[in-house]
């Protein structure tokens, strides 16, 4: 049923998750100038380093946080097949992960591309809350799971009965 403690947690982990389109993931400090990366690329006058940074990066975000966004929301309103609910929480599970690793590793390769000494890049990237908002994600899909493990469970045993 849609009442249940799972469809709370799957619907929280989806919203954590498209709140990633809401605003900048991180900070770039260019020379002096700040310039803000969301997950379709630079913002503002930062559009010159969508090409020096490797522009290739904000695709696969995007792409990655929208699948997410919709793999929750189909579990979300499979509560009628539980086996089906599972699945696509262990999916958006390994989704997130993966698009946790992309929201670090991305920037800081964006950032070695920009400049390229090692000591120099480190100082260039500083990560907004947003992008530590995955891990909630990444928690409440793992509870969700378990809860529909749980639900599972007990529907089976109340099958032995019969």
């Amino acid at each position: 049923m849609i009442q249940r403690i799972q469809s709370v947690f799957l619907f929280l982990s989806m919203l954590l998750t498209a709140s990633l389109f809401a605003g900048p993931v991180a900070t770039f400090d260019i020379r002096g100038t700040e310039y803000m990366m969301n997950l379709g690329g630079f913002a503002g006058d930062g559009k010159a380093y969508n090409a020096v940074a490797g522009a290739y990066w904000f695709p696969i975000l995007t792409i990655l946080a929208a699948a997410l966004v919709v793999i929750l929301a189909v579990a979300l309103f499979s509560y009628k097949n539980r086996p089906r609910q599972i699945k696509l929480c262990a999916t958006a599970f390994f989704l997130n992960i993966i698009l946790l690793g992309l929201l670090f590793l991305g920037p800081d390769i964006m950032a070695s591309h920009i400049e390229p000494t090692l000591k120099e890049a480190n100082r260039l990237v500083s990560y907004r809350w947003l992008c530590f908002l995955p891990f909630g994600s990444l928690i409440l899909t793992n509870l969700a799971s378990r809860a529909i493990k749980k639900d599972e469970a007990l529907v089976r045993s109340a099958d032995r009965l019969r």
